[in-house]
């Protein structure tokens, strides 16, 4: 994978903003005279461990880096800085190694120590000299997937105790939504669903409906990834006075559910 280059901020000023902007500057125009440095490329690009092959262990990830660079002399070599997730200093830094080619490309292995339980995000910062001062840099994000151990919880759900059935040809629109994190991570949130008990026991349909954090007004979601999933239904006069329970549950990549939430929902006439 190969990532873009940005004229680089004192490192300073580079590292407050480094938690909430993965690139936030524009190209430089490079002149002949200063090093400066293209074509950074991360293996992997991205790690995920499975909890059936890799298991709940400590082990190691190795980043290889390798970027090119122009108007480099003999002695003079890139240095790396590899940021975790929430850090202002960096907790792995060091020079790059060089083999000469048509144009000069620098590499590095870099190990790292974790666990296969741990969710991560590396920030890997490549400048041209380490005081990185007038210059350009090259950043890359790579995230680390974990196995996961915590089960998804629902913090809150809301839908209406009792919705009236319209007369004639009126509609009502009924929002069900469900607050959901995963301490693991909100992107191991894989599926929230929806489904309703009926009086006598039975379940209502025998595919449960999934709630969607999208954003769109199709699902009735307002805000797309602020981690509360929505599902709207709407009722007209052809539907029928029945009392249902309203049943919430997540599941997450592994296959982990939370605890069923229940609320009350009821459908009457409108007498």
């Amino acid at each position: 994978m190969s990532y873009k280059f940005f004229p680089l901020v004192p490192l300073s000023i580079f590292l407050i903003c480094l938690s909430s902007c993965d690139t936030a500057l524009t190209p430089k125009d490079y002149n002949d005279i200063d090093s400066y440095l293209t074509e950074l490329s991360i293996s992997p690009a991205n790690i995920s461990f499975d909890p059936l092959i890799d298991g709940q262990k400590d082990t190691t990830v190795t980043f290889d880096i390798s970027i090119t660079g122009n108007n480099f002399d003999d002695d003079m070599v890139p240095y790396y800085s590899i940021f975790l997730l929430g850090e202002d200093l960096p907790s792995f830094q060091g020079n790059m190694a060089v083999n000469q080619s048509s144009l000069t490309t620098f590499v590095a292995a870099v190990s790292i120590p974790t666990n296969t339980i741990e969710f991560e995000t590396y920030t890997i910062l490549v400048t041209p000299t380490i005081e990185g001062n007038n210059s350009n840099y090259a950043q890359a994000v790579v995230r680390q997937t974990g196995v996961p151990i915590n089960a998804p919880e629902i913090l809150e759900v809301n839908n209406p105790e009792e919705v009236e059935i319209p007369s004639g040809s009126n509609t009502t629109t009924v929002l069900f939504t469900a607050k959901v994190q995963d301490i693991d991570g909100q992107s191991n949130i894989d599926k929230v669903f929806l489904n309703f008990r009926n009086i006598d026991g039975s379940i209502l349909s025998d595919t449960p409906f999934e709630m969607l954090d999208d954003g769109n007004n199709a699902s009735g979601d307002l805000v797309a990834s602020d981690s509360v999933f929505t599902s709207t239904f709407v009722i007209n006069s052809s539907n029928t006075p029945n009392n249902r329970t309203a049943l919430y549950w997540a599941i997450d990549q592994s296959g982990l559910s939370s605890d069923t939430l229940e609320t009350t929902f009821n459908i009457v006439d409108n007498e």
